[in-house]
């Protein structure tokens, strides 16, 4: 029976990777079709999925960019009928009718759909495409990652991003920004080391900025 996943993990964890894999095994090993997809609204390597490993980078043209409304993602879909797999990377930016569209695609086409994404943004507020991944889903796990906090005193393993630009962390914003424009890049950290910045820097939890 066909599922729809929910894979997450912080920034450079690998979930990109892990998608470009799954769909390597589907196609090459299995000779099968997929649509490989991301939302129209991540304009990093424009209309391509990029993973690094180490100094190399993996890219995969998308087969097409998902656009936010009603219904459009399923009928999209629909125009592809050999599918077997649908996989979809930065998920966070999924919009809610996205979400949505992915579990009729699952119960009505009965074509499985693996997304990756962030569970929650610099700022510790969770992602529209996020928030109804984990309500939805019937398949919800963690990319095995190797990803250490650098700023603590001991390895630990990092939860969530922090953003920076020119180099100092921020907690203000649009939660929208790309990493590698207007100077921002974005840091896996711990869950303690992102609350003492985020307190430290004044910010208040329970109030929205």
């Amino acid at each position: 029976m066909a599922k729809l996943y929910f894979r997450y993990a912080v920034m450079n964890a690998g979930k990109s990777t892990q998608l470009l894999q799954i769909a390597h095994d589907y196609e090459v090993n299995n000779g099968e079709k997929i649509l490989a997809l991301k939302p129209a609204s991540d304009t990093k390597a424009d209309n391509c999925i990029i993973a690094r490993i180490g100094g190399d980078m993996l890219k995969r043209k998308c087969n097409f960019l998902i656009q936010k409304g009603e219904g459009w993602l399923f009928d999209e879909v629909r125009k592809y009928p050999e599918t077997r797999v649908v996989l979809i990377d930065e998920a966070q930016f999924l919009s809610k009718a996205n979400v949505f569209d992915c579990a009729r695609i699952v119960t009505q086409l009965s074509i499985p759909v693996i997304c990756f994404g962030l569970k929650c943004d610099f700022r510790g507020e969770p992602f529209e495409g996020s928030t109804y991944l984990f309500a939805l889903a019937q398949d919800i796990e963690e990319v095995t990652t190797r990803a250490i906090c650098r700023r603590s005193e001991k390895p630990v393993k990092a939860t969530v991003n922090m953003r920076l630009v020119n180099g100092v962390p921020v907690f203000r914003g649009g939660q929208l920004s790309i990493e590698g424009e207007n100077n921002v890049v974005y840091e896996p950290v711990s869950l303690k080391v992102f609350m003492d910045m985020f307190l430290s820097d004044g910010n208040k939890y329970g109030h929205n900025e």
